[in-house]
């Protein structure tokens, strides 16, 4: 896009316009993950001729583990072999810096926590480069609701998803505070059933986008299953169930346990599938879009620019009050649709035209999932 041409195109195009105020809508409310999705957190603990070289091995062995962690995060398993082997200079253009926490010295070792923060536009050019899809999910939090067959907060297994930590996935897995107030909307729910509307409340005091029901079996079984059901307020999608042989004589407890991590790891993976952009997948939308101020006509275009698979942004025509646009991205339209969504943007259909505009789109009844 030539910025020159488009601030001058717009701002004759909005003295034009009517001088009626930008409408000032309040910001849209999201859930966010808990810490930065490129950022990654690894023990290290390394020894050598002195405590210099030690810090050195450390850091530089730190690094290759926090990209494996990485890359397995945002890479679905079933392309986890396509990932380019990287040395130490290839790691180094990957990672903007790093720190260290709660450090121990000797004159041979060096022992630390350390915090590698990614550069998410190299990561994803190298994504790009090597064809491998990769996942956008951000900014989102869903929310687990153990049932065993319904909702208590006291049950071994809603117990045993609450003590689970989600440190690995790009998002927030969380589960619901468990207080008499969740307790009195959640407890009535049935797994087949439940809608979005009845546990939206629940969601938002944890603040979650969506909510995965996770259905657990018995546990005296010689097999235990899990099955789990999204639900939300946009299009649904399927999870499978999670399903192992239980050796004889493990405890109850112990088999929650298991089930816990089995679930968070189907979820997580099925999250990455579902947003794997297929970065060899190009394509253009062409949208309309209201003009009613030089600031929000910036503002709308920088959003869109911002989203992570879109690689253009061209400006085709220009009128009084409005604007076309052409958006050049990759992936699918729902991808598009979805990150949008995440930026605050709405890319909706009305009248045989697409339009995008600030704010998060609206759910209707039919776009629910039951």
């Amino acid at each position: 896009m030539r910025l020159a041409h488009f601030i001058a195109v717009t701002a004759a195009v909005c003295l034009s316009a009517a001088a009626a105020p930008s409408a000032k809508n309040p910001p849209a409310r999201t859930a966010t993950a808990k810490g930065d999705p490129f950022s990654v957190t690894v023990p290290v603990d390394a020894s050598a001729a002195s405590a210099s070289a030690a810090q050195t091995v450390a850091i530089k062995g730190g690094r290759v583990r926090a990209w494996a962690q990485l890359s397995h995060r945002l890479v679905p398993q079933k392309d986890w072999g396509k990932l380019p082997a990287l040395d130490d200079a290839g790691l180094e253009r990957l990672i903007r810096g790093y720190t260290a926490a709660d450090e121990k010295r000797s004159t041979t070792r060096y022992i630390a926590r350390i915090t590698y923060v990614f550069n998410p536009d190299a990561v994803r050019h190298l994504f790009r480069v090597a064809s491998i899809g990769y996942s956008t999910q951000t900014g989102t939090a869903i929310l687990v609701i153990a049932m065993s067959p319904t909702y208590s907060a006291q049950s071994p297994w809603a117990k045993a998803l609450a003590n689970r930590k989600y440190a690995g996935a790009q998002f927030s897995l969380v589960t619901p505070i468990g207080d008499n107030v969740d307790q009195s909307s959640l407890g009535p729910l049935r797994f087949a059933g439940a809608s979005w509307g009845e546990v939206e409340s629940v969601a938002s005091r944890v603040h979650a986008n969506e909510a995965v029901l996770v259905q657990a079996g018995n546990p005296s079984a010689s097999h235990f299953t899990v099955h789990m059901r999204r639900i939300g307020p946009n299009r649904s999608f399927s999870l499978p169930d999670v399903d192992f042989p239980v050796p004889a004589g493990t405890s109850s407890d112990k088999i929650y346990a298991m089930a816990a991590d089995r679930a968070e790891a189907a979820i997580e993976e099925a999250w990455k599938v579902r947003t794997s952009v297929d970065t060899s997948r190009k394509a253009r939308l062409v949208a309309e879009a209201r003009i009613n101020s030089l600031e929000e006509w910036t503002d709308l275009l920088g959003k869109i620019s911002s989203i992570p698979i879109v690689s253009d942004v061209d400006i085709v025509a220009m009128n009084t009050g409005e604007g076309r646009i052409e958006i050049s991205y990759s992936g699918t339209p729902e991808q598009l649709r979805d990150l949008a969504a995440q930026s605050s943007l709405s890319v909706a259909s009305r009248d045989g035209l697409t339009w995008v505009s600030r704010g998060k789109p609206a759910a209707t009844a039919s776009s629910q999932e039951q």
